[in-house]
């Protein structure tokens, strides 16, 4: 395996990125991002069972995850400023001791003594590993008999070869470049919902909704996302299949050319063998 798919310097600072957001984290960001974990798992499904947050960035689903019931979680993450984070926020919000936070790369050898549990979640995550399918199989393993996977991953679009280009350039640029991509992007997106007959205004407050995030974090989270890779659906699915796993819940993207990205398609799937 390649030293740089474990090298975090090889990554846009996904981690500096959501120590920024973690300092918007209120209780109605809170609520929505337990919201966002409800729309995959049902609540019954999370009492009383072990956790594993894969990517858990600013630590905010880990916080939902025991804001919900579970009995332990498990956050890891390859970025030390998303493991600091993680472990502020929950520190901040979570007076409970069964938590715990790890540096480690779902494709770090040493990740294997991780072991298994009831829920394994990686929400938007494994797709900036610079080996997806690697790294979704890896995280699977660690998937406990009659668990849970859950997981987001950007759906392929015509255009997803040339976002790779421009996450590469940005990731690698900088802060003017950064703004030479980002001023532009900003400005068509507002125009885009302004041609489509929505508020700019009213679409960037009411942001929090989707999953608790903030808009502009989120723009550069898209913006520099290196490593970049997606899928369809139903690549998703037979890969799953293929390792004894079946859907239980899809909601699938309908992306047409990707002009302003994508997003992610989401799943979960149980352990059937």
């Amino acid at each position: 395996m390649s030293a740089s798919l474990t090298d975090v310097s090889t990554h846009f600072e996904f981690g500096a990125n959501w120590k920024d957001y973690s300092e918007k984290i209120d209780d109605e960001a809170i609520r929505h991002a337990e919201a966002g974990v409800l729309k995959l798992i049902p609540k019954e499904d999370i009492e009383g069972r072990t956790f594993l947050d894969i990517g858990s960035g600013s630590g905010l689903h880990s916080l939902a995850a025991l804001r919900l019931g579970a009995k332990s979680v498990m956050a890891v993450d390859i970025d030390a400023n998303s493991i600091e984070t993680t472990r502020k926020v929950v520190a901040a919000n979570w007076p409970g001791k069964n938590v715990e936070a790890r540096l480690v790369s779902i494709l770090d050898p040493q990740a294997r003594d991780l072991g298994t549990f009831d829920i394994v979640y990686s929400w938007g995550v494994l797709h900036h590993t610079g080996a997806m399918w690697d790294a979704i199989d890896k995280a699977a393993t660690h998937v406990a008999a009659g668990g849970q996977f859950v997981l987001a991953i950007y759906r392929k679009t015509p255009l997803c070869w040339a976002w790779k280009v421009e996450k590469k350039v940005f990731t690698n640029g900088g802060s003017f470049v950064r703004s030479l991509i980002r001023v532009p992007y900003i400005a068509g997106y507002k125009l885009r919902l302004l041609l489509t007959g929505n508020s700019p205004s009213k679409f960037i407050a009411e942001y929090k909704d989707q999953r608790g995030m903030n808009f502009y974090n989120d723009v550069d989270d898209w913006l520099g996302g290196y490593p970049y890779e997606s899928a369809t659906e139903q690549e998703i699915i037979d890969f799953m299949r293929a390792r004894g796993f079946e859907p239980e819940l899809v909601l699938e993207l309908h992306p047409k050319l990707g002009l302003f990205g994508t997003g992610c398609s989401e799943f979960r799937f149980r352990r059937t063998a």
